[in-house]
């Protein structure tokens, strides 16, 4: 087992949750006024494609002076000012003059799934708190869960012990749902089975690598799945890694198929945390306890690898950048967090081929485009 020497505040826990260190900086100077998620439209005129009107994202915004904002927890839509970038990136700067020494960052990418085995086999299924919003935050996963959506198969990516699929089985009110749970931790998905809530007639976990080279698992049919869930697992690829995770999952997905996505933002607290001895290569880093963490921007989809998630037929149609201010009203603290939030869909090269195998009776169109193109 490798491990890098930790500071006094590189705790693991601290690592995946950061919730008990804050930067120091001051609150953004803001001008935006408190609004909710009602407006339509921002201050430029301009639409506001929000990702689903149940979304909390922007219920709770801070103008900067006329709310203590010490009178709640949480703020949403913060947007940094100068101070808090120039801040970010002098941190940032620091961490890239103290690297991970080059012949440990190659044990590290050797067997990543090891650290996750490890991880699991201390943390068990008691770590990671269950994702019951995500159907708040994506109508397509909310409308497969109701009583007449008809024959939904849901793939979720990095699925962990459950935390994400248990919460969706227990709210699914459709008896023609079926998901499939995939780690590539063989821990995760022991975890995941011996569940109490468990159900082999709804729910297949199976242990694969979604960077693989050797295609999608053989008990998934190509071009068979109606939703596929990244929720905080990409970020634990490297990047040369992510073009086979994105044909794999092109694969998977039928035309009109979503892929609904959320992880770590750039310069998000769990980044800027980062000790010394944790930078991998630009916005990649290791975490105490092995596992590595990548942080996104939204510019990270006009990237080289851009062209090969168009060439998959993998097109954006909504795309959030969750910034957010907690408050230690305790202890005083500012935790300033960032997540982007992206649902892509099967729309262009696939959906040509697909629409001729429909024509032939070969596939179902998936239902679940309509919500984003009408």
């Amino acid at each position: 087992m490798i491990s890098l020497a930790r500071g006094k505040l590189d705790e693991e826990e601290d690592d995946h949750r950061a919730s008990s260190i804050s930067i120091k900086a001051p609150f953004p100077k803001q001008s935006r006024i408190v609004n909710n998620n009602n407006d339509k439209v921002n201050e430029e005129g301009e639409d506001v494609n929000e990702v689903y009107s149940k979304s909390k994202i922007g219920r709770r915004k801070f103008d900067g002076s006329s709310v203590d904002p010490w009178k709640f927890n949480a703020w949403d839509d913060v947007e940094w000012d100068e101070d808090l970038e120039r801040n970010a990136l002098e941190i940032v700067k620091r961490q890239i003059q103290s690297p991970v020494p080059q012949e440990i960052k190659l044990k590290f990418n050797e067997n990543p799934k090891s650290f996750w085995d490890s991880f699991y086999e201390v943390r068990r299924d008691t770590f990671f708190k269950n994702r019951s919003w995500l159907m708040n935050e994506f109508r397509a996963l909310d409308e497969s869960i109701k009583p007449k959506a008809g024959k939904v198969k849901i793939v979720e990516l990095g699925c962990g012990p459950g935390n994400t699929a248990f919460p969706i089985l227990s709210s699914n009110q459709n008896p023609e749902l079926f998901l499939y749970a995939l780690d590539y931790s063989s821990k995760a998905i022991d975890l995941l089975k011996n569940n109490p809530l468990y159900d082999p007639s709804k729910v297949l976990g199976l242990v694969w690598d979604m960077s693989t080279s050797d295609g999608i698992p053989s008990e998934i049919e190509a071009g068979s799945i109606d939703i596929v869930l990244m929720i905080f697992c990409f970020s634990a690829l490297q990047p040369s890694d992510w073009s086979k995770a994105i044909r794999n999952v092109s694969g998977m997905l039928k035309p009109g198929g979503v892929l609904l996505f959320r992880d770590y933002g750039r310069h998000d607290l769990t980044q800027l945390r980062m000790k010394g001895s944790r930078f991998m290569e630009d916005n990649l880093y290791i975490r105490g306890d092995g596992t590595r963490v990548y942080f996104f921007d939204r510019d990270d989809d006009d990237d080289d690898d851009d062209g090969k998630r168009k060439s998959s037929g993998l097109e954006v149609v909504d795309l959030k950048v969750d910034r957010r201010l907690l408050l230690n009203r305790a202890r005083k603290l500012k935790m300033y967090r960032v997540w982007l939030q992206v649902c892509f869909i099967i729309i262009i090269t696939t959906l040509i081929i697909g629409l001729s195998l429909i024509k032939r009776g070969l596939m179902r169109f998936s239902p679940f485009v309509y919500p984003f193109l009408y």
